[in-house]
């Protein structure tokens, strides 16, 4: 089987870069997401932020959260593997 990889076009600003690790985490995170590549929750790991303040980010960046059916039962799996 063969497979292919597309390039990846992640850009760090150089502002990131003299801020530090934690600044270019969250920046490849939210490209990562904004992309699509990553989910919520992995975007979130990579920047090692908590749900609120990933969140936070996203609005002040103006990118969309990605919902839909297949995150939506996660959540109700994850739920109720808890109870």
């Amino acid at each position: 089987m063969v497979s292919f990889t597309l390039p990846l076009n992640l850009q760090i600003s150089p502002n990131s870069l003299n801020q530090g690790e934690q600044a270019i985490r969250i920046e490849l995170a939210l490209q990562l997401y904004a992309q699509n590549i990553f989910t919520f929750a992995q975007a979130r790991h990579l920047a090692n932020l908590s749900v609120w303040e990933f969140q936070q980010i996203l609005g002040r960046s103006k990118i969309e959260r990605h919902y839909n059916e297949a995150d939506l039962a996660q959540d109700i799996e994850t739920i109720n593997v808890g109870f």
